[in-house]
């Protein structure tokens, strides 16, 4: 702390209440669900890529589309390759 002020930082249940976690559910290898998310940046047949509120999720495959995006989730379907994750957090800087 700071001058008596004390830092926020949002983490676990206070994340999971402010809607800021994405859950990713994989069906199989046939569907990707990636909830909370915040960009499509991309999708073809072979790669789709959106942006969450920490990662970049990347799913690789065949004949993928995007078959739904509704209330900030969206469902990639096709064969299912790989699914990866990037953080897109900027490294804080440590108390000292």
């Amino acid at each position: 702390m700071e001058g008596g002020k004390p830092r926020l930082r949002f983490s676990g249940k206070a994340r999971e209440l402010l809607c800021l976690n994405s859950y990713i559910s994989i069906l199989d290898n046939e569907k990707v669900i990636v909830e909370n998310c915040k960009q499509i940046l991309e999708c073809n047949e072979v790669m789709a890529r959106v942006i969450t509120g920490s990662f970049e999720v990347e799913i690789l495959g065949q004949r993928l589309m995007m078959n739904n995006y509704d209330s900030h989730s969206v469902e990639v379907i096709g064969k299912v390759e790989s699914v990866s994750l990037s953080s897109r957090r900027r490294n804080l800087p440590k108390d000292g």
